[in-house]
Parts: structure tokens; sequence; C-alpha cells
């Protein structure tokens, strides 16, 4: 049976809509069990109901869908129970209920299991005979294991959410992705497909090598016109920090690492311009998909785009002419950031992607274009174009056929989202003082192009993370001691009269460079960060050496070391910092008042630090806190891990416990510590951080005007009063709701859902 269960799930999966794919599998499940009757319910969470999709042995109602509300006969009972059901007789079970009109009497035997993915039961597929009997332990066994397959094939293919031409459901479908970007918007599908997907593309060998060098070298000249036109498009409309994205396509498009690659392998493996495109792409792709780091993960979705656009340059056809709505939605199996580009401002009001994450290019130029934006979509394309959606980008909620009671809903709450806009943008400039006047210091986190985020007076208190490990991953080589000093001079003197905090290089593991390849089993816990720098000193002090002399007219510079685990790193890695400060001071002839050594401080992101602060008081004078990383390692999840993800929980007690500590250990050692993950800029997370003590909170320029206006209408004995009542609670979803009804009863519910 192993192999005909192999063939229907191989024969849904490639289904090309959602009427063909249910129906092979009721028909192919009914042949292979050699039963009377097999059914599918798809679950449609919207109206909270169990919508039979197929069968094969059911008679229909003609166009009337049969449906169960949850709970409702033994459909609903196995649905809400999530597990299998096998009866000898199906009338005699209490929860028995008849569908009018199917026939369902003339069977008895009766064998139903859910279909679970990720702990959502997404249907029910259910064997039925006439006569009675229970089916064997290697039939139940089957239908089981046939669900769990499908489990996956459902939830990953869109084929559940898909829409046919000749649907008109009376009631609205609610569909769930990662809220991406902040908002409401309410505008018809625009679906956008490629010509030629880079997976389409056939690896075939080049009749003349020649040529095609000249058409790619024609193409990629195309292309870099093209993207320097449509970041003139956007240049009005966007900030310095987020213009300095359409920097990272020009990197891809001249990194000759890259470039040259491409040119080898028509060169000298004699491919077509199109393949060599195709297998260069693929390898880098690979590298950047293979890391852990959010972050950098998202870079293989820019090489992707980069290399989708060469190829339509390439195949010179046309899209097809659709005209743009004045209001529009744009969706896309993966959204780039050229496809974004290419639609008007004035016509974009939100942004669907079934594929990508929350820190793609595309959801960061969303926040920063302000448009509600929803990643991970579980959504088919087909017939979706021009069809009515609703985004909430707050909850990551996706509505398609929204009824009209329910735009009026979304409508009112768009306007009272635009009153809290002009609140907000009232007090970016000003200082974030709680009510009791408090001064808390908002820093920055940045990284590329970090000194085109434009400082502007009172808008943040310094640089709380700069990465900078990241221009060490556009080169071919690792950067000499003069081009770092270049590279961080220009930081350090735009931000000259605020402090930079600069975090030594964090590369290793997930994070590869091109020239310094590392292969490990399990690079989360692998040689990275301080570790391999301090195996590696020549790395480590010229860096250092580049840090301290770019320092030496600005003196704003703080050393961080990253992933960090027992004191004794920090004691080797401080004896590198003094012999380069020592080497410089000599050569420069310079006196220790003349050229003093910076503040020196360690990233808290393994748990192991967090035991042993008061040691490190001793040696360094600042703490930060990486809190994605911690709250990784400390609950043993990998939030990018789409099995697990749901498990990482910022507000896990366990989190508050391990902040508490860390402050608490901080402020007995007399040592300066800030947050510098996602956690700070949470509204929630914020609220957390200052309640606990925490009065520097370093995070992305887009969070800084919503977390000072909430830290200005907010006393902290207040805040203090909710931690000492959510350090006592059972759970994260507890400790949610005692900052929601807190910000509630304050006016503030608008900063962490649709409306005020």
């Amino acid at each position: 049976m192993l192999s005909q269960l192999r063939h229907i799930v191989e024969q849904v999966g490639n289904a090309t809509n959602l009427t063909l794919a249910m129906d092979t599998l009721v028909k192919q499940t009914k042949s292979v069990m050699e039963v009377d009757c097999c059914t599918i319910y798809i679950t449609d969470d919207g109206t909270q109901k169990l919508n039979l999709m197929a069968s094969e042995g059911l008679l229909s109602q003609g166009e009337t869908r049969h449906h169960l509300k949850f709970g409702e006969g033994i459909v609903g009972l196995i649905h809400q129970k999530g597990e299998p059901l096998n009866l000898a007789n199906i009338t005699e079970h209490p929860h028995y209920k008849y569908l009018p009109g199917s026939q369902e009497d003339d069977f008895s035997s009766f064998l139903g299991t859910p279909i679970i993915h990720q702990r959502q039961v997404l249907g029910v597929l259910v064997a039925q005979q006439k006569i009675p009997r229970l089916f064997s332990e290697l039939e139940e066994s089957f239908l089981v294991t046939l669900a769990m397959h499908l489990a996956s094939v459902l939830a990953n293919s869109g084929l559940r959410l898909q829409i046919n031409e000749d649907q008109h459901p009376s009631s609205a479908l609610h569909l769930q992705g990662s809220p991406a970007s902040s908002g409401i918007a309410i505008a018809p599908a625009y679906v956008v497909r490629p010509i030629l997907t880079l997976d389409e593309v056939e690896i075939e060998k080049s009749h003349s090598p020649s040529k095609d060098i000249l058409l790619f070298e024609m193409m990629l000249k195309k292309c870099r016109d093209e993207f320097s036109s449509m970041a003139l498009t956007l240049k009005e409309q966007l900030s310095k920090e987020a213009f300095a994205l359409f920097d990272i396509y020009s990197h891809v498009l001249k990194d000759k690492a890259f470039i040259d690659a491409i040119r080898l392998q028509i060169n000298e493996q004699h491919l077509t311009a199109s393949s060599a495109i195709k297998v260069v792409s693929e390898s880098f792709i690979a590298q950047f998909e293979a890391m852990s780091d959010a972050y950098l993960r998202e870079r293989a979705s820019d090489i992707r785009d980069v290399a989708q656009r060469l190829l339509y340059h390439l195949t010179q056809q046309v899209d097809e002419h659709i005209k743009l709505p004045d209001k529009l939605i744009l969706v896309a199996n993966e959204v780039t950031l050229s496809m974004l580009a290419s639609v008007p401002t004035e016509h974009l009001h939100g942004i669907i992607s079934v594929h990508g994450g929350v820190s793609s290019h595309v959801a960061i130029l969303a926040r920063a274009l302000g448009v509600p934006a929803v990643m991970g979509v579980p959504l088919s394309l087909i017939n979706l174009n021009q069809q009515m959606l609703i985004i909430d980008g707050y909850a990551g909620a996706v509505v398609i056929f929204p009824t009209q009671p329910l735009i009026k809903h979304y409508q009112q709450l768009l306007a009272e989202e635009d009153e809290l806009k002009l609140l907000v943008s009232g007090g970016e400039h000003k200082p974030a003082l709680t009510v009791d006047g408090q001064k808390i210091d908002i820093l920055l986190n940045t990284g590329l192009n970090a000194n085109q985020h434009g400082a502007v007076e009172g808008q943040f208190d310094g640089i709380g993370l700069y990465r900078s490990e990241l221009p060490f991953m556009l080169t071919n080589v690792f950067p000499t001691e003069l081009e770092q000093v270049a590279i961080y001079q220009t930081l350090l003197t735009q931000y000259r009269t605020l402090p930079v905090t600069m975090r030594t290089l964090d590369i290793g593991g997930d994070k590869q460079l091109s020239y310094f390849p590392i292969v490990e089993d399990n690079p989360f816990l692998g040689w990275r960060g301080i570790r391999l720098t301090l195996d590696h000193p020549e790395i480590f002090l010229m860096q250092i050496r580049g840090m301290l002399s770019a320092n030496l007219h600005t003196q704003n510079l703080r050393i961080m070391l990253p992933m960090v685990s027992n004191i004794e790193e920090v004691v080797e890695a401080k004896l590198l910092i003094y012999q380069a400060w020592n080497e410089i001071k000599y050569e420069l002839g310079l006196t220790p008042e003349a050229f003093p050594i910076p503040p020196i401080g360690v990233m808290i992101e393994v748990p192991a630090s967090i035991f042993i602060i008061k040691q490190l008081a001793q040696q360094v004078d600042f703490l930060s806190i990486g809190s994605n990383d911690l709250i990784q390692y400390l609950l043993a999840v990998d939030r990018n891990n789409s099995r697990v993800a749901s498990l990482f929980d910022s507000y896990h007690p366990a989190v508050l416990q391990c902040l508490k500590m860390i402050i608490d250990n901080a402020q007995e050692g007399e040592l300066e510590v800030s947050v510098c993950g996602e956690l700070a800029g949470d509204p929630i997370g914020a609220m957390i951080l200052l309640g606990l003590g925490y009065k520097k909170l370093s995070m992305n320029a887009n969070n800084m005007g919503k977390i000072k206006y909430l830290i200005n209408n907010v006393p902290m004995h207040e805040l203090n009063n909710c931690i000492e009542i959510a350090l006592e609670a059972n759970s994260g979803a507890e400790i949610r709701t005692v900052f929601v009804n807190y910000l509630d009863r304050k006016g503030l519910g608008g900063f962490i859902r649709a409306g005020k």
C-alpha cells in the first residue's frame, strides 16, 4: 500500500486546482481501500464550518455544498477531538447526523481521521462501506498515514484555499499569515506572475558562447539601469534607510563573484546565458537559504529577484497587460522588490506574499512606505486576480470575499488608524520620557548603509547595534584594515555626537563568507562569533585596529563582543583589544588621555552568560541583550522552522524571569544594560522591559515613533504593577493579556491591533 499512498499524495500535490485535487483524492482512496464511499471535508475557520469538498459515493445537493458546523455530527466530533474514529455502525453513534439528500444512510461502517498540520485541523478524511464492520488496523493505519501526508501537501500548496471561478460565497474566507507591516487595506487583488521562473529554465549548452556572453552583458546593463530607474521612482517616498535597500540590488548586480561565476559557466562550461544564470543563482540562493539568521536567509530572495529580472530581459517577452485599478493589493507567490517598485505607490495599498518572511526586503520596504503587508499566506493565486481583499497587517490576517458589513467595519478601523498616525508623527523627535519623567534612551539597530539613516535631532540617542559583519559579506576577500577604517569612520563621523556600539565580527556557522567557508552539523551551537575570531586573532586584531583608528577623532565608539559564554573569552578578547590599542598608540605617538580605550561590552544571547553577570561586571563596561537569539536558545526553538515556530514566545514566563535576573544582576554590578532584539521594538515587549527596569531600548528605525509615543503616555509605576502580576503568570498568553488590558485601559490598544 505504501507505493499506492505515495501515488495518491503525488497526484493531489500536482493538481492544478482544488476541485481536481479533491476529486483525485477521493477516487484514488476509494479504489485503493476498496470501499463504497470516500469523502473529504475541509475546515473553514472563518465560518466555523466543515465543507464537504469532494465525495465518491455520497450524492451532492446540486449547487449547494454540504457542510457541518464545528462539533456537529461524527465528522465534527473527529475535527473537535483531533483523533480517528472507527465505527461498525455509524447510525448507532449518539453524534450521528444525516446529511439530507446525500443517501448517507446507505452506509453502515465508518472510518474517519483528522488532517492535522502543526496542531491545526485542516479537514477530515472519511471512508465508508455499506456492510456493518470495523475497519482493520491496516486500513486505519493507511488512512491515518495518508492524512498525515496530505496535511503537508494541503498546507504548503495553497490548494485548500483556492478560489473557483464560479465561487460566490455568502461568507468571507479568512486566511492567516505572518504580519510583516502593520495597517489595514481594502482593495482588489493584483496578481503578478513571472513569465519564466528560475525553476522552469532548462540547462542547455550554448551553440555560441561568445554570443551568449554578449547577450548576458547587454541584459546585465539593462538590469542595472532598470533598478536605478526604480530607485529614482521611489526616492521621494522613502526614507534614506529604506532607499538604501536598492543599493543591495546594485551590489548583487556588481558583485564580482556572482557575475564572474555566470561568465565562467558560459565561457568554460559552454552553457547558455539563461542556464548559467540558473546554475549560479541557485548555488548562491542555496548558500543563503541554509543560514539560520533570518535577515541573511532573506537575502536569497534578493538574488532570486535579480536572476528573475535578468531572465525577463533575456526572454524579451512582455507581461500580459492588466489595467491597474486605482487601489490594489499586490499578490504573488513571492513578492519581490522589483515587483513592488513597478507598481506606482499611489495605486499600492497592500501586499500579500505566499512565500517570504518578515525580514525580507519587501517587508522592510513595505514598513518604510507604510503599506500593510502579510507574508506566508497559504493561498493559490488561481482566479484570485481582481477579487476584493482585506489585509489586517497587525494580526497577519487576510480576508477574501469580504461582506459589506465586514468592509464597513474595516473602513472604520482605517479611519481610527489614520488618527493614531497623526498623533505618533507629532512626537517622533521628542525625547522618550514617561509620564512621571523617567528618561528612556531610544537607540538604533543598523548594518548595511548605516550612514544613510539620517540622524535627525532628537530622533534617537545613539546606535545600539551596528552589525559589522554585513560589509564583510559584500566582498570577495576580507576587507583590509584601511577599508575597514573607512567604513567605520563614515559611521562614527555621521553620528559623532552619539555613542555608536559596534559588534565585532559575528560570522561562522550560519553566517558564512564566500571566501571563508565553514561546514558544520549544528551551526546554531557552532564556531561563530567570538569563538571564531579568537581562534583567528589576525582577523580580530585587524578589525579592532580598524575600529580604534576610525574612532581617533570622534571618540564615540563602543565595542561589543558577540556569543560570549564564559569569562575566559572576554579576558582573551580584552588582551587583543589592548594589544591593538597599544600598537596604534605607539605608532602615532599618542598619550592614553588623547587616545582613550573605548568602553567594552558583551552581548547576552547565550543563556550561560546570564549566570556569570557578576563576574562579567569586573571585566566589561556594559551589557546588551540580543533577545532574538537569547529566547531561541532559552526555549530551544528555531523560530524559522515552521514546525516549531509557534513555540517561539517572547512573553514566555521563563523569558521574563531571565530578563529580571539580568537587570537585577546588572544593577547590582553597576553595569549599563540595553536590549537590542525585536522585543525592544514591540509595543508589549517595550512595556515589559520598562516595567522590569530597562532604560535603553535599541530597535529598527520604523519602530521608534510608536515606542516613543507609548513611553510618553505611560507612568513607570503602573508598568511596575503590571510586571508584578506578569511575573506570577503561568503562560505567555496570560502575560500578553496583562499588558493588552493595560494598554486598552490607557486608550493605547491601537498599537497592538487595528483601530484605536
